[in-house]
């Protein structure tokens, strides 16, 4: 290394410092050198984009790559337009980092970010629907994600836990988390945050921001996954995905839903901030609205909002 790079031992060794901090894992071999276990390959613009239908990278005006952010989702909703006037034509645009700082999930719980592992992506959309016609977006989104992973060529029975939860044997692989900003004349901004597990470090198995059982595509396949193809068929669904249901709404998508719902007739505990309730998953409404069988009968409906569900 020394040689390749007209520098001294001490100051490839420093250089090794810095790649720490960035919560690489480096092995170090004594009169050797130093490597990366499994390599390291960062995500790249003109990858990604190969994997992208014409007719869908026609609907997206940009594609950002970090190699840090605080978050993906809080960068695009601080993004300011770059249309010359308000009657101009909004654009969608995507953006991936390679790590957050301060990854976020529903209900204010801490993302799990590590450096160059995963893939974290958000994509502005610009819906011309009121708000109160997106509570189903979340749902859909998690349909496209499971799609992705069986184009990608995984074909595991995986599920999906109202409202945005992707598991699989009970062990999440996927998180989802949709923030909306309203505006006049029924535009309706969505930024639609995925945090996708791809090669967690083993140190993740110790990390207390962690609260439940988790997986990774690598534990699932037994592979090396190509981050850059699987981020672009990703980007590429979530863009169908967003057209879809700004044309037809939930209901082109329920059949797929009631295939993968893992709640269904299945005994739950809804969560909410002042209560908990027992019963039974009787699937979601035309709104996306979860279905509760708290009695023979008796049936009660939650949107997502700050409610959890929880698998009994």
């Amino acid at each position: 290394m020394g040689k390749q790079l007209s520098l001294t031992r001490s100051a490839i060794w420093k250089l090794i410092k810095q790649l720490a901090c960035w919560d690489l894992e480096i092995e170090s071999v004594t009169n050797k050198g130093y490597c990366i276990p499994g390599g390291l390959t960062l995500l790249e613009t003109a990858k990604i984009s190969s994997f992208i239908k014409k007719s869908q990278k026609s609907q997206l005006e940009q594609i950002e790559i970090f190699d840090s952010l605080p978050s993906t989702n809080d960068y695009l909703l601080n993004v300011k337009s770059t249309n010359a006037s308000p009657e101009a034509p909004k654009k969608n645009r995507a953006c991936f980092a390679e790590k957050q700082t301060q990854g976020k999930s529903r209900r204010g719980r801490a993302w799990v970010s590590p450096f160059a592992k995963n893939i974290y992506l958000s994509l502005l959309w610009h819906f011309e629907k009121d708000p109160s016609e997106l509570s189903g977006l979340s749902l859909a989104i998690a349909i496209a994600t499971v799609k992705t992973l069986h184009a990608f060529g995984i074909a595991k029975d995986f599920g999906i836990k109202w409202p945005n939860d992707v598991l699989w044997e009970n062990h999440k692989l996927i998180g989802i988390l949709i923030e909306l900003s309203g505006e006049a004349n029924d535009v309706c901004n969505a930024v639609i945050g995925v945090g996708l597990n791809v090669n967690m470090p083993n140190s993740a198995l110790y990390d207390r921001n962690i609260s439940q059982p988790w997986t990774d595509l690598q534990r699932l396949s037994n592979q090396k996954i190509d981050r850059n193809k699987l981020a672009g068929i990703l980007l590429n669904n979530l863009i169908a995905t967003a057209s879809l249901f700004q044309k037809q709404g939930l209901a082109a998508f329920l059949p797929q839903w009631q295939k993968l719902d893992l709640t269904f007739n299945k005994p739950v505990t809804i969560i909410t901030n002042t209560t908990e309730l027992q019963g039974i998953g009787r699937g979601i409404n035309e709104h996306g609205h979860f279905l509760l069988e708290i009695k023979p009968g008796q049936i009660k409906h939650f949107p997502s909002g700050e409610v959890s569900l929880r698998l009994s």
